[in-house]
């Protein structure tokens, strides 16, 4: 149709433990009404009053980036919900890990979703981004701690500190993803 423009929209998968800033980092952004399945918090180990049982969904155009529609799909944290990521991942062109540094371990926490995701993080059609969360309670590991750790398992992932409550600072990981889509052929 004349006069109507098309605008290429990726799926985006945003995976990581519980408290990782996934439902944050998508309300933040978000263009249209977030749909969330959050819950009250029963589960002692987890220090939140709330947590996603199904999946988060928000959209957002990236900007800067001229006509990307991101369609962001957050996952649940706990492994016991571990059935719906692969079914969430369906169809994906994009995964954003996030890693809570306020963990005991959190080096180790993430490698449980770098092996759990191995196969989808190694397709190199798939743009692959880390966002590291709460760097401001904890500053330790530091980014090259990360990148070492992720070249140690066998990735090349660009490492973001990113504030999942701030805007610019989520959309600066968006971006940095959205320049991966691009260039591995998704346009």
């Amino acid at each position: 149709m004349p006069g109507i423009l098309f605008m290429p929209d990726y799926k985006i998968l945003l995976v990581g433990g519980s408290g990782s800033g996934k439902t944050t980092a998508i309300a933040t952004v978000s263009e249209t009404e977030v749909v969330n399945t959050d819950v009250f918090n029963t589960d002692d180990r987890l220090n939140k009053e709330m947590t996603t049982v199904g999946l988060d969904y928000g959209e957002v155009t990236i900007p800067g980036i001229q006509g990307v529609r991101l369609r962001l799909y957050g996952t649940p944290g706990q492994a016991r919900f571990s059935f719906i990521w692969q079914t969430l991942a369906l169809g994906s062109a994009g995964i954003i890990l996030l890693a809570d540094n306020s963990q005991p371990e959190p080096l180790e926490s993430l490698k449980f979703y770098l092996q759990y995701f191995k196969r989808l993080l190694a397709d190199t059609d798939k743009a692959v981004v880390l966002g590291v969360v709460k760097t401001d309670v904890s500053p330790s590991p530091d980014r090259p701690a990360w990148q070492q750790m992720l070249r140690e398992s066998g990735f090349d992932i660009p490492v973001i500190i990113i504030d999942a409550r701030e805007y610019d600072s989520v959309c600066q990981m968006l971006i940095t993803l959205s320049k991966q889509l691009r260039l591995s052929n998704h346009e």
